[in-house]
């Protein structure tokens, strides 16, 4: 095709962005625009594609293999020109189709022996569903038998034959009569044939699996199966549908083992990328009337699709198959060379595999291949950094590639057979400078072009930026399992999780957190895993434990809508019962927005806010403290911010005994009453008080007016505040423990001399006033350290050694095996409350030391 001049500014203008993003997939455009890879291109010639600003790209995604000969090839395009000046009929069904009858007839002289019947199709998924038809009519069986991780297409009988339930859930697939075993194992298929004999029509496999990853067998698996398939009298299909027509650098794949089946499916290069056109080729004894008179099609072998079958044809034997060998050659030399790229950076590619230009680089899931506790190393145990590398080559390398549909750790190398060993070599060294950002940790390489930010040039040099490798921590045989579900708590955050992260700014940070959360969908979770730890008890007790992280802050996560966030949460869950937690507990505002857990309904496994142990240790803090500055308790007045919740509520009943009064903060209730939940906080608070020994004196009041709330508001034993700043004016004690997401107390705004008990994440004490009030004691009271001996490096914004005691009672459960102990909902039992603490001193989880945890904290 010649190059002409293209207003691009028109085409900019046209709608056709909106239209798609609004109107055709507004879930996959989410989805490319989270990447920047949802680029409009305009123009395509051969290998190159063009953008509406007119930036050119090396297209080596090549359309999965549609396009042999690169955009707008000029051979086919005349095949198109020809049937329009010729006049001929296009659709004609049913007569004598002239020009489909031509193309069958080369398509026959050119497939492996044997295979002279063709059935055309429009696409790859109609020629799963004809072999499938043509192999149950001919045999009268109705079973079929794939393999898993294979990929047949998107109609119902294409889907069941798939072998990935990923994409069958919710469309009735597989159906009934579908069977999957591994793929390579010729003994599993020998098995799975004599154990029901007479039951399967065909067996169907691809050569190479292409959306599953590339995946090639082992040698000789090929000849193997069709010897399993003859002695079993079932018959033997191959899906060339991808790897056919010169994709292997041969013209079928099945040449490469001298192997003929009984079926041969074909579509996406038949068509030349111009038109959709489909076959299936077939002994032609496999077909008789019972199929041949009832399966017809109303586009299927039109005129123009079988002109261009025929030109494409043409193209692929042209000097010799020159073209195709051209695909074995330069193939062959791009494998060595990605080879070379794995060898250089065996940290981020684990294989390199595939044959002729049907090449995939698979690259790491490992969690710490950057250190432990990363976001790259996030994004890989996720399979998302293969995404990532795609968006990279294309916004700044201007090279176009994607992952495979279920291998998605795997990065497809698929361009057109007319591929130039120079492209090729381009290609090689912009996948160079990718992994070497991902092999350094460099994640302004990586992601600064979402960012705008200017690219850099060279990669550092590995040792540059990547700390030392941590090895995995491995699972112990007599490990319990847990998990623990985080998020950044704020955007400042980021830095205490991963020091790469420090070269982004907050409203950087604020972007790349909400691209990730956008780049997630109901099959690909929100959550990933940050790493995992052993924690070592008393006596022989172990657990091992994953941090599963949330891509949102607090805010972020109040702001989702309820169903989106109990999804978000539920996935997390899920995930970390995959990775065989028997345990998982809810950090930060996983728990609050599902209402402490109860919004998530039954679960495999049980679940923990771990708010019963946060508020344990809290109790324990306070009541060192106190004992340490000399404080008289009993007389003390203790504001508790956010009382009604499920942390201050049990604090403050389980301290009411013991103090001289009690004021309680929370939300107003309806025409200036005291909230409901408020009073039934203090209601508790007011009878433990009574029932108890305590010797504070709102025990002693509470005991002589016989519990009445009206006459201890009017002693003031008993305060109910609406405004955090006025409650704590004349409060000595003080609990935080709101879920709001942000700072409510200034420094100026506490007495002089008080204690203040932070339990809230985000903190709700200002974080300056260790500077500004020396006189005040603000501790975080939900942080204890772990066990001596435990290899729990998941700090997440704490000082090695310490954890948030939400944290520690997951562990604690985990460590016991006492899953009764969980906290759900908001009334927690002051029981567990002791005996978590029990616990506590069994397995060597302490108090952290107060002024250790404001520093941690800054």
């Amino acid at each position: 095709m010649t190059d002409t001049t293209i207003d691009f500014s028109v085409l900019e203008s046209r709608s056709g962005r909106s239209g798609f993003a609004e109107h055709v997939n507004p879930e996959l455009y989410r989805l490319l625009s989270a990447l920047n890879l949802d680029r409009e291109y305009v123009r395509g010639d051969g290998t190159v594609l063009f953008d509406a600003s007119g930036r050119r790209y090396l297209d080596f995604a090549g359309a999965y293999g549609a396009l042999p000969f690169g955009h707008g090839p000029t051979p086919i395009w005349q095949a198109v020109n020809d049937v329009r000046c010729s006049g001929e009929a296009i659709f004609v069904q049913p007569s004598v189709l002239s020009a489909a009858g031509e193309l069958a007839d080369r398509l026959g002289r050119m497939a492996p022996e044997g295979l002279t019947r063709t059935t055309f199709v429009n696409s790859g998924t109609e020629a799963t569903e004809v072999a499938l038809k043509i192999a149950r009519a001919h045999t009268g069986r109705l079973g079929v038998l794939t393999t898993a991780n294979s990929f047949h297409g998107k109609t119902l009988g294409a889907l069941s034959a798939t072998g990935n339930i990923k994409y069958q859930n919710g469309f009735g697939a597989p159906v009934e009569g579908f069977d999957h075993i591994e793929f390579g194992d010729s003994d599993a298929l020998d098995a799975a044939l004599a154990a029901t004999p007479g039951h399967y029509a065909v067996f169907l496999v691809e050569p190479i699996q292409g959306e599953g990853g590339v995946v090639c067998p082992p040698d000789g698996y090929l000849r193997r199966v069709r010897e399993i398939c003859d002695r079993h009298g079932v018959l033997m299909a191959l899906d060339e549908v991808q790897t056919g027509l010169g994709r292997t650098g041969r013209m079928f794949a099945a040449e490469h083992d001298g192997v003929v089946p009984d079926i041969l499916t074909l579509a996406k290069a038949l068509g030349g990328g111009i038109v959709p056109v489909g076959a299936v080729l077939s002994r032609p004894e496999l077909v008789g009337e019972s199929f041949a008179l009832r399966h017809t099609s109303t586009f299927a072998g039109n005129a123009l699709a079988a002109r261009v079958g025929v030109a494409v044809l043409e193209e692929l034997t042209r000097d010799g198959c020159a073209v195709v060998e051209n695909a074995a050659v330069l193939g062959h030399r791009l494998k060595n060379d990605l080879s070379a790229l794995a060898e250089k950076y065996p940290s981020v590619v684990t294989e390199v595999r595939g044959r002729g230009l049907l090449l995939g680089i698979e690259l790491t899931a490992d969690v710490n291949f950057v250190g432990r506790q990363s976001l790259l190393g996030s994004i890989a145990d996720q399979h998302n950094l293969s995404a990532v590398i795609c968006s990279y080559l294309l916004n700044v390398e201007g090279i176009r590639v994607a992952p495979t549909l279920f291998g998605n750790r795997v990065i497809r190398i698929e361009p057109p057979l007319t591929v130039s060993g120079v492209q090729c070599s381009r290609l090689v060294a912009a996948l160079d400078r990718a992994l070497g950002y991902a092999a350094a940790g460099d994640l302004d390489g990586l992601f600064g072009h979402l960012l705008g930010r200017p690219t850099v040039a060279t990669p550092p040099a590995l040792a540059a930026l990547r700390p030392g490798r941590t090895p995995d921590i491995a699972v112990g045989p007599t490990d319990r399992r847990f998990a623990f579900i985080a998020h950044p708590l704020d955007l400042g955050f980021f830095a205490a999780f991963d020091p790469a992260l420090e070269v982004f700014d907050d409203s950087e940070r604020q972007e790349l957190l909400e691209r990730f959360a956008a780049s997630t969908s109901e099959l690909e979770p929100a959550s990933f895993v940050i790493g995992s730890g052993r924690v070592v008890g008393g006596g022989d007790a172990t657990a091992h434990g994953d941090l599963i992280g949330l891509p949102y802050t607090s805010q972020q996560l109040l702001q989702l809508p309820t169903q989106r966030a109990l999804a978000v949460v539920g996935g997390a869950v899920e995930l970390a019962i995959s990775r065989g937690a028997t345990v998982v507990g809810l950090g930060g505002y996983s728990s609050v927005i599902t209402g402490n857990g109860l919004g998530l309904g039954a679960t495999t496994h049980p679940i923990t806010t771990g708010n019963t142990f946060t508020a344990a240790a809290s109790l324990r803090a306070v009541r060192r403290v106190c004992r340490e500055r000399g404080i008289d308790v009993a007389r003390a007045r203790v504001t508790i911010l956010g009382a009604a919740g499920a942390i201050g509520r049990t604090i403050g009943r389980q301290l009411a005994g013991e103090v001289g009064a009690v004021v309680l903060v929370g939300r107003q209730g309806e025409s200036s009453v005291i909230a409901p939940k408020l009073w039934a906080a203090a209601q508790e608070m007011v009878a433990r008080a009574r029932a108890g020994a305590g010797s504070g004196e709102l025990a002693a009041a509470a005991h002589a007016v016989d519990g009445d709330l009206d006459d201890l508001i009017r002693s003031r034993h008993l305060e109910f505040f609406t405004d955090p700043v006025a409650a704590v004016h004349d409060s000595l004690i003080v609990i935080a423990a709101t879920s709001a997401p942000h700072a409510l107390i200034d420094p100026t705004d506490l007495m002089e001399g008080a204690i203040v008990c932070d339990v809230a994440q985000p903190q709700n004490i200002g974080r300056d006033v260790r500077s500004e009030r020396p006189d005040v004691t603000v501790f975080d009271g939900g942080i204890v350290q772990v066990p001596s001996g435990s290899d729990f490096g998941l700090t997440y914004g704490l000082a090695p050694g310490l954890t948030y005691a939400c944290m520690a009672e997951t562990m604690l459960i985990a460590l016991s095996g006492e899953f009764g102990l969980r906290s759900i909902g908001a009334t927690l039992d002051g029981e567990s409350v002791e005996r978590l603490g029990e616990l506590a001193d069994l397995h060597g989880f302490a108090l952290a030391e107060a002024t250790r945890w404001r520093e941690s904290a800054r």
